[in-house]
């Protein structure tokens, strides 16, 4: 007989108003007092037939009911604590199930009751995780546990690259930018959160490529659609990092070393008191990187005479990349008033050398670089009464970022130099010499509460709130006149859903709507130096509906649809500062999204696999791309576009000694425009160049030793990208164009654990055949290189 672990009731984000509509019938239909719980759920045969009339007993109490005809019972007005439930009927084999009651709460379970006549001895209990759950909703959604890769030297972009449909391009070593794509959408038509609070406008210091591994539990990679209680104007998906919180006293530090003088320090530890219902806890990060790998090829010129010297092999000579993060955070749980309440205050800081600008290598700088720094203090809030479950959440704080372009010196690929004239006014980028700082303010907030109407029947309400001020100086460039008056943006996103699921759980469907709000204050300088302010304004309304049906226990259907829009993000519009310009006329993106997938677990002897297939299909309007224009550029609507594409995966294991997975994706990413400018558009139906459309990773791993106080992991990890052109495909000769040749990259990475898993050393080889590989046109990525961690982990 198997039990599936009893769950609390998940609750997305939900609008106030709506909620305080709730509230009288929390504590009036005579289902649970003030400071007490309940316990619901559904009996099942292994088949998934309700079992009408099961005895059910709390033991070492006087409770007790029966299921009802369709299998559910409830057991009401429980005190905080923690108990066995019994469940038992003729000719089944009892299960005997531990439940945690809290203040206020209801917990749910499933439990399936296996013939007595077909396994009279075997009882197991399985608990289904958090981020299990999470994958097994309607939605179109990868869950990434960090447990396998804690060991290891990698950062949260490294495990999302191996994702199916996520295809992420850098542009160069350790801190420098990227752009993940997920099913043809990218940039800012992805949302990041950090266990549900948005982390727009957080700065350079706290972007994904950032953060060690160790500080995360699980990655939640949502394909598309996006849920109510993330509450984001996504057009093509959302990825939610859940951070390390159990409720243990633990401590977790490593400190990893290697090629190009790189450096990454991480520390998670928390103080955990049961007895009062505290906790105190802490998460930092410290890396640094020279980036100085080996360029191939590149042109080299004489900057007396400005003669062409030739093709040479160099090293990044101007590339160093120091960033690091402090958070403490504190907090009570399963209080009378909050069930969790936390504050938490966290600096962040980064120092950014550049060698060229982002997008070519013809410039070359020796002195150029950005600081950056970002503090925040956030407030959490939980709260289950009854049916009734309330979150909230605030934050605020300070950006700064300053860009510093003050060198009289002129630099090639060599390292060499000459000093400009006196009366040459030029820096590294820009025409004047400039030292640009660019401050933001950002006020944030949350309010969203889930409603159980049954344990069939579940309402949802979000409302988020989003704040900035954006303003700047130049303390050289007299000229600069950029955000000496503060522009404003203001974003307010409702959104509601409804959910259903049978009482067996085989089916769930929900559907939900979204109302986007922007508005703005937008000052600019016109070719006379003279100010000009624009007040953009948009208002749209998006839908959507998800279904998951598990046909059988091996096979798991999903489909999803969605009417979304994504409203520009603050540097898209008003600029960053350094090489993106103000747009002030940029339109929302909109876009129709569809989603169908198949998954199908299957199990032999001791081999357990995976596979599952998705298709997805992107409508989308007012596409938001960047232009390049010379080092520099500025966001622009591409009127419609279409993406469709598929994605497989394939996973597996036998017992603990041998695991692998792989994946693949084709996209097709077409301008669907048929005129431009009021001519007929010659790249109708073409694809959108400068997209790589195919791509697959593949990952294999031996353990040959797992016993419980040692284990030794061998992983070998690939990565390919099909070549794809640079501008549009069907311009110009084949043989002549610009291309970003295929790649083919290899990893390796050996972890050995002892001492119950207190102790842990990684080596890790990347590029490991010290392949020539490119992400962007001509710029090259690091080549082979070493690296060694150690991890020390101890809890109680």
């Amino acid at each position: 007989m198997q039990v599936l672990y009893p769950k609390r009731l998940t609750a997305g984000t939900r609008l106030f108003l709506s909620l305080l509509l709730l509230l009288p019938y929390t504590h009036t239909d005579g289902q649970s007092g003030l400071g007490r719980g309940s316990i619901q759920g559904v009996v099942m045969d292994a088949d998934r037939t309700v079992i009408s009339f099961a005895s059910i007993l709390l033991l070492d109490t006087q409770k007790g009911t029966t299921s009802d005809e369709e299998g559910a019972f409830a057991l009401h007005n429980v005190a905080p604590g923690l108990y066995q439930v019994q469940i038992s009927y003729v000719g089944y084999a009892t299960a005997v199930v531990p439940v945690r009651v809290t203040n206020d709460s209801i917990t749910t379970m499933q439990v399936m009751l296996d013939d007595i006549a077909n396994d009279l001895d075997e009882i197991v209990v399985s608990a289904k995780s958090e981020a299990t759950r999470t994958a097994e909703t309607g939605f179109n959604v990868a869950v990434l546990e960090s447990k396998s890769y804690r060991n290891l030297n990698v950062d949260i972009n490294e495990v999302l690259r191996s994702t199916p449909g996520i295809n992420l391009r850098e542009r160069g070593g350790l801190g420098s930018g990227f752009n993940l794509s997920l099913n043809g959408l990218s940039g800012n038509q992805i949302r990041y959160f950090i266990d549900g609070v948005p982390m727009e406008n957080y700065g350079s210091s706290l972007s994904l490529n950032n953060f060690p591994i160790n500080l995360v539990d699980h990655i939640e990679v949502y394909k598309g659609v996006v849920p109510v209680h993330l509450g984001a104007d996504a057009l093509g998906g959302a990825i939610n990092i859940i951070p390390s919180d159990n409720y243990q006293s633990y401590l977790d530090v490593s400190y990893s070393q290697g090629s190009f003088n790189t450096h990454r320090f991480s520390l998670n530890a928390r103080l955990n008191n049961a007895k009062r219902g505290f906790f105190l806890q802490t998460y930092a990060f410290l890396n640094h990187s020279d980036n100085s790998y080996r360029m191939d090829s590149v042109k080299v010129w004489d900057l007396e005479l400005g003669n062409f010297l030739g093709y040479q092999t160099v090293s990044r000579f101007h590339n160093d990349y120091t960033s690091g993060m402090a958070k403490v955070q504190g907090g009570v749980i399963d209080k009378k008033w909050a069930d969790r309440f936390t504050f938490s205050l966290s600096g962040a800081r980064n120092r950014k050398e550049f060698q060229h600008p982002d997008n070519n290598i013809k410039r070359v700088f020796g002195q150029f670089h950005t600081r950056n720094s970002t503090y925040l203090a956030s407030a959490n809030y939980t709260k289950t009464l009854g049916r009734l479950k309330l979150t909230a959440n605030a934050s605020t704080g300070m950006i700064r970022e300053s860009v510093i372009d003050t060198s009289q010196f002129k630099y090639n690929w060599t390292g060499d130099f000459i000093r400009r004239s006196a009366d040459d006014p030029k820096g590294e980028l820009y025409e004047r010499r400039s030292l640009f700082n660019l401050k933001d303010v950002i006020l944030r907030s949350n309010l969203s509460g889930s409603y159980n109407i049954s344990g069939q029947h579940q309402i949802q309400v979000n409302l988020v709130q989003s704040h900035l001020r954006r303003s700047g100086n130049d303390e050289v460039d007299a000229f600069n006149q950029s955000f000496t008056t503060p522009n404003l943006i203001d974003k307010y996103i409702l959104a509601g859903g409804y959910t259903f699921h049978t009482a067996t759980e085989e089916l769930e469907v929900s559907a939900f709507t979204k109302s986007y709000w922007f508005s703005g204050a937008i000052t600019t300088q016109n070719t006379e130096g003279n100010e000009q302010r624009t007040e953009p304004s948009f208002d749209n309304i998006g839908y959507g509906l998800t279904s998951r049906w598990s046909i059988n226990n091996n096979l798991t259907a999903k489909a999803s649809f969605e009417r979304a829009y994504r409203l520009p993000e603050p540097y898209e519009i008003l600029g960053d500062g350094i090489y993106v310009n103000v747009n002030p006329a940029l339109r929302p993106e909109k876009s129709y999204n569809l989603n169908f997938g198949l998954n199908a677990p299957f199990i032999w002897d001791d081999w357990h696999f995976t596979g599952e297939i998705n298709y997805f299909l992107r409508s989308s309007a007012d596409f938001i791309r960047f232009l390049p224009l010379g080092p520099f550029g500025e966001y622009e609507n591409l009127t419609n576009v279409r993406t469709e594409g598929v994605e497989a995966s394939v996973e597996g294991a036998f017992s603990d000694l041998f695991l692998f997975s792989g994946n693949i994706t084709y996209q097709n990413i077409t301008d669907q425009n048929k005129w431009d400018e009021g001519l007929p558009n010659i790249n109708y139906q073409s694809r959108i160049p400068n997209i790589p459309y195919l791509f697959a990773n593949a990952r294999l791993g031996i353990q040959p030793i797992t016993r419980e106080r040692n284990r030794l992991g061998i992983f070998w990890s690939s990565k390919f990208v099909e070549a794809f052109f640079l501008n549009w495909e069907n311009l110009g000769s084949p043989d002549s164009k610009n291309i970003i040749p295929a790649q083919l990259t290899h990893n390796l990475d050996i972890e050995y654990a002892f001492g119950s898993g207190k102790y842990n050393l990684a080596l890790s080889v990347r590029n490991l055949t010290d392949a020539v590989v490119y992400d962007n046109f001509n710029i090259q990525l690091p080549g082979r290189a070493f690296y060694t961690k150690l991890r020390y982990f101890i809890s109680k």
